[in-house]
């Protein structure tokens, strides 16, 4: 009974649009599997897929680096519903925790990239939790020990639900994550505790705790400082402002449209390099392989593209035993 209304809802549409968008849409639900409940949710969503599609082409055309633009498993939504997953909250760390790294910018090789040495893990997906702030703070503790020797695999849902915080997957801190690191006495790993969405009953004790951290320390807002430390200490938990990436198919970020002031979205980096154009952070994201450059994207070094160096934080850990590698180029 709801197949002829919804052909003429089709029709209706066609008028109104065109062939191209609609087409795009057909592609885009069987490329992403999108489901919709009904012909007014249908139509609702193709209405804010074609608006995404014009943002595209203005992103593009003010595009001064070398990223493209276009369709994304996010290209149903409005940029309210996206950033509702884009949760890193804002706000001072509390001073009585707060330590600095005092880091010295300092000539550094030309490209340096953790993912060579093996120490990042694997890519995840944070899914429909606003848990990003967590799944970077993690990432950036096991790349840290990663570089020296001891490369693990942690569990991102121990931060969510044991945390003293009303964070999850309404949002966090970086220093919610390792405060929570801290008092849990460390981190178990992913495969005990495996990553389920949504905040639950912490259950740490129920596994052995496979590391933890010293301390955290804020780096200097300088971008040439940050690379000193990359190179030489290991990633960085950074914000980001997302709205950009929303729509990001690959390429090297650089657009006036990405405001620097509103960062909420909390990304890893892990490393850096240069082309033709050049110098960019290369920056692992929570959205799963198949966004972006396999998980990962690139953006512009030295301007502060979309806030990248508002709040860079790292985890500091030591092993009196270990070696600390290299950085590859």
């Amino acid at each position: 009974m709801m197949y002829l209304p919804f052909l003429l809802l089709c029709v209706f549409i066609r008028s109104i649009l065109g062939n191209t968008e609609l087409e795009e849409f057909g592609k885009f639900i069987k490329k992403f599997n999108k489901v919709y409940k009904n012909p007014k949710e249908y139509q609702y969503r193709l209405t804010v897929f074609t608006s995404n599609l014009n943002v595209t082409r203005h992103l593009q055309e003010k595009e001064q680096g070398t990223a493209k633009y276009g369709i994304t498993e996010f290209s149903d939504l409005t940029d309210e519903e996206f950033t509702r997953n884009s949760r890193m909250l804002h706000g001072a760390f509390p001073s009585n925790k707060l330590k600095e790294l005092k880091v010295e910018a300092s000539p550094v090789q030309r490209s340096c990239d953790w993912r060579k040495a093996g120490v990042i893990s694997k890519v995840k997906n944070q899914g429909a939790c606003g848990s990003c702030w967590a799944f970077a703070t993690v990432g950036n503790i096991e790349a840290q020990w990663g570089i020296l020797g001891h490369p693990v695999n942690l569990s991102v849902q121990q931060i969510l639900d044991c945390g003293p915080y009303e964070a999850g997957c309404k949002g966090g801190y970086f220093w919610e994550g390792y405060e929570t690191v801290i008092q849990q006495g460390g981190l178990v790993s992913e495969d005990d505790y495996p990553y389920k969405g949504v905040k639950l009953t912490c259950r740490s004790d129920q596994f052995y705790v496979v590391k933890s951290i010293d301390y955290f320390a804020m780096l200097p807002k300088d971008e040439a400082a940050m690379a000193t430390t990359v190179m030489n200490y290991g990633t960085i938990n950074v914000g980001v402002n997302s709205i950009l990436l929303k729509h990001y198919l690959n390429g090297v970020i650089h657009n006036p449209l990405c405001d620097p002031s509103k960062t909420n979205h909390a990304v890893l980096l892990v490393g850096y390099s240069e082309d033709y154009y050049g110098r960019y952070w290369i920056v692992k994201n929570s959205w799963g392989k198949s966004w972006g450059e396999n998980g990962y994207f690139r953006i512009t070094y030295g301007n502060n593209e979309c806030g990248i160096a508002t709040s860079p934080v790292t985890a500091v850990v030591t092993d009196p035993g270990s070696r600390r590698i290299y950085c590859p180029a």
